[in-house]
């Protein structure tokens, strides 16, 4: 089974595996420290994406990237897809731009936290979600741009052929030939005049 589905993730598109590793690296990074330091008190902590001033913004990041990753992994698994087809792109654009907006949101609260608490400071956690929510959030960008240049050019492909009538062959010379009509034989001579013998009167 394990093997099935990793043949399957291989086969997809450069792209497609490109912006799935950055949705998965942005959701691993919510687990690592987004800030640390020594806290109030003289103790030294750590905080995760889904603790501190942030936690809803970080809890609202996993489920975000996870749901990008769940849109690729649930049809390969033989599973029922979450969005049509057709608007799968857009709805991983918008959820990836929606997460990179949060993280960003995110770092500017931690980073105004640690001017106010000079002992603490920001962690490679953070860097490491959004990282991997912009690379998400390009490849996202990519294939929407893609599939929307592919419906263009559906779009104005389709009355071209609707217009476009096949040529018959032309048939060979010897057949043009026999087919053309012939001249009209001449008419038949006029019969000649039949001679008629006058016998003499007796």
């Amino acid at each position: 089974m394990a093997k099935t589905f990793l043949r399957k993730v291989a086969s997809l598109e450069l792209e497609e595996q490109i912006l799935n590793a950055g949705a998965a690296v942005a959701l691993v990074g919510v687990f690592f420290p987004w800030v640390g330091g020594e806290w109030l008190g003289g103790e030294t902590v750590a905080y995760p994406g889904f603790r501190f001033y942030t936690s809803f913004l970080g809890i609202a990041v996993f489920f975000l990237e996870l749901f990008v990753l769940l849109i690729t992994i649930i049809p390969l698994t033989g599973g029922p897809a979450l969005v049509r087809r057709h608007n799968r792109n857009a709805a991983r654009l918008l959820a990836t731009s929606q997460a990179t907006i949060l993280i960003l949101a995110s770092l500017s609260v931690l980073t105004k936290t640690t001017l106010e608490f000079a002992r603490m400071e920001l962690r490679f956690g953070i860097y490491v979600s959004l990282i991997g929510s912009l690379v998400a959030l390009l490849y996202s960008f990519l294939r929407y741009q893609d599939q929307k240049r592919r419906e263009v050019q559906d779009l104005f492909q389709h009355p071209e052929e609707a217009l476009l009538v096949p040529l018959r062959p032309l048939p060979p010379q010897s057949s043009v030939q026999t087919a053309l009509p012939t001249e009209p034989p001449p008419p038949p001579e006029a019969p000649q005049p039949e001679e008629h013998r006058t016998h003499p009167h007796l």
